[in-house]
């Protein structure tokens, strides 16, 4: 995000707004109850992406022949999740959008604190991780936790037309994600032109066995399962660039974080399709029993 032209960086900007928005204007009373109930989840989501990825990170990086930058911004892609992408796929899984927002804020607020931390044991003892918290907070707060509690806050007063808004935002939100892909599609191209074939692979199996690491973790629901796996496989490659950019002054660690950026969409895509096709298969059936 922080190497985006001044129009992709605002059109994602609005994508997030719309995306936890939409969110919000889906959410119930009920929603928050067993959201707020759910702790076995919340640790489980927690776990998932600040010790099993972490792990899997490192492990991954000692067996693999990869250069040295790429092998720094896979840690530090390990390290930070909360994909804000995810939200395009995540909110699309029936049942489980409060889920996916509230996990995808959650995660990045925590990453903002406890990223660092991690990075500090697992790279190098030479380099100090340096990140602007005020700036990565101010994100946080601006950009996803205000368009959530605005949304749920005007759904409680106004149930029929927040559904109808929901909708509009969710299809707002799909436009702006697509076209913020076409307008920095030939940056990224560059990126994984740069990283090479052999580190794409590498960071493809990195991004598969994350999603797996979800899955596992997602627990029995149906709905939760998914929406995990592609939360723990789409890393926060915006706060990655924040913090490589504050800490190696070398391009060369940010071209394999832009080139993950890519690699992480069609894997979450396939598995978003599938679920909603799943889903709708279910509900006929059931109608039609």
């Amino acid at each position: 995000m922080f190497l985006m032209d001044t129009i992709s960086r605002i059109l994602t900007f609005a994508f997030l707004i719309t995306a936890m928005l939409s969110v919000g204007l889906q959410t119930t009373a009920g929603d928050l109850h067993s959201l707020t109930g759910s702790k076995g989840l919340l640790l489980r989501t927690l776990f998932a992406n600040f010790v099993a990825v972490p792990i899997l990170g490192i492990v991954l990086v000692r067996i693999m022949p990869l250069t040295p930058d790429a092998a720094i911004a896979l840690l530090l892609l390990a390290c930070t999740p909360g994909g804000i992408s995810a939200l395009q796929f995540t909110t699309k899984i029936k049942g489980a959008s409060l889920y996916a927002g509230s996990s995808t804020f959650l995660l990045t607020f925590v990453a903002v604190f406890l990223s660092p931390a991690l990075l500090a044991l697992v790279l190098p003892g030479n380099i100090s991780v340096t990140i602007p918290y005020g700036r990565a907070l101010l994100f946080v707060f601006v950009f996803l936790l205000v368009p959530l509690v605005a949304g749920t806050l005007v759904r409680i007063r106004w149930e029929r037309p927040a559904e109808k808004l929901s909708k509009l935002c969710a299809i707002l939100s799909a436009v702006i994600f697509t076209v913020v892909l076409v307008l920095i599609m030939d940056l990224r191209k560059e990126a994984m032109y740069a990283v090479g074939k052999e580190a794409l692979f590498y960071m493809l199996i990195f991004i598969i066995l994350s999603m797996a690491v979800g899955w596992f973790m997602g627990g029995p629901a149906k709905e939760t399962r998914p929406v995990l796996a592609t939360v723990t496989g789409m890393r926060h490659v915006a706060l990655c660039l924040l913090i490589a950019l504050n800490t190696f002054p070398d391009p060369a660690v940010q071209a394999p974080l832009l080139a993950f950026s890519v690699l992480m969409v069609p894997p979450n895509m396939l598995l978003t399709v599938y679920m909603v096709i799943r889903s709708r298969k279910t509900e006929r059936v059931s109608k039609n029993g």
